[in-house]
């Protein structure tokens, strides 16, 4: 569906990729300061990172930047913050004396108690007002178009 290209140009409300890229930015905006609410300077890069953590401690930064969809530089900053900020420790990888492990800290732990019901309701709020049956299709079609971008990738 390109019906948002037209003979002068692009209608860039009518893209797909405009509308996901304003429901991120605006998403992040919210959650930023929601978690800002409780004192907590935790950006959704770094709630993103601790996710990942809490799910699979002790990732490599790259398995890190892969599972974030960051590049190395940018994981590298983020990390660097949240080391300073005790959220993260960098360790000497066991298998790999050469490499460096990360690990969520107890701080980060108990961050997750704080930050996932603020994060849940959040959620709820965004998919306000649309049916189950309508957010599941949304999610297909997103997985899909996700592969599709990947391919264009590769």
């Amino acid at each position: 569906m390109a019906d948002h290209f037209t003979d002068d140009g692009i209608v860039l409300e009518r893209a797909l990729g405009f509308r996901i890229y304003r429901i991120n930015q605006m998403f992040r905006t919210a959650m930023y300061r929601t978690f800002a609410t409780l004192g907590l300077d935790v950006t959704p890069e770094q709630w993103i990172v601790l996710v990942r953590l809490w799910q699979e401690d002790a990732l490599t930064q790259t398995e890190l930047a892969e599972a974030t969809l960051k590049d190395k530089a940018t994981i590298s900053r983020i990390l660097d913050v949240m080391e300073r900020e005790g959220l993260i420790a960098r360790r000497t990888d066991p298998d790999d004396a050469r490499g460096r492990r990360i690990h969520a800290t107890r701080k980060a732990m108990k961050l997750r108690e704080k930050l996932t019901p603020l994060a849940r309701e959040l959620a709820t709020n965004l998919e306000a007002g649309i049916p189950a049956a309508d957010l599941e299709c949304t999610r297909r079609v997103l997985l899909q178009l996700e592969r599709n971008a990947r391919a264009l990738t590769e």
